[in-house]
């Protein structure tokens, strides 16, 4: 199993996402986890993606068996759906703390999961958002990100 745990449907979208090439940034902790923190996210998956209107969205789910709905409908915002993706992943419209889309993109690291090579907001960034978005739940990861970017320090001295 791989570190956020993703069922095969949801590695299939996003491969697809890299197969249409589709800009994308995972976000938050699902991120962090993936670079190596210790925490817990309420979805697998925060992704931020470049343009909402980008038709190769829909293309990757429906390659995934699911369903992307581009256009926000009352208070909810857009997402992806169907049996296969379900709710477990987040589209963030708002980055609280970051740059706009592309310079945060151009700053990204990419992580491997199971030959996805995967887009991701760096942990100082993801620190700084969570500082920024100040919600109860924001601080208390920011001990496990600070824990984890000091791993992350060390290891690049040695």
């Amino acid at each position: 199993m791989d570190a956020l745990g993703l069922e095969p449907s949801e590695r299939a979208f996003l491969a697809a996402l890299q197969h249409f090439g589709v800009r994308y940034l995972i976000i938050g902790m699902s991120a962090a986890v993936l670079q190596g923190a210790s925490g817990v996210t309420e979805v697998v998956v925060e992704l931020w993606v470049e343009r909402l209107d980008e038709p190769r969205i829909g293309d990757a789910a429906r390659a995934a068996n699911g369903f992307w709905i581009s256009e926000a409908f009352g208070s909810r915002p857009p997402g992806l759906g169907g049996p296969s993706l379900s709710d477990r992943f987040d589209v963030v419209t708002t980055a609280h703390g970051l740059a706009d889309f592309r310079t945060e993109y151009a700053a990204s690291r990419i992580v491997s999961l199971d030959g996805i090579e995967l887009h991701v907001l760096p942990l100082t960034r993801i620190l700084a958002s969570k500082r920024a978005g100040n919600r109860a739940k924001d601080q208390a990861q920011i001990p496990a990100l600070e824990a984890a970017l000091a791993v992350e320090r060390d290891n690049d001295r040695a």
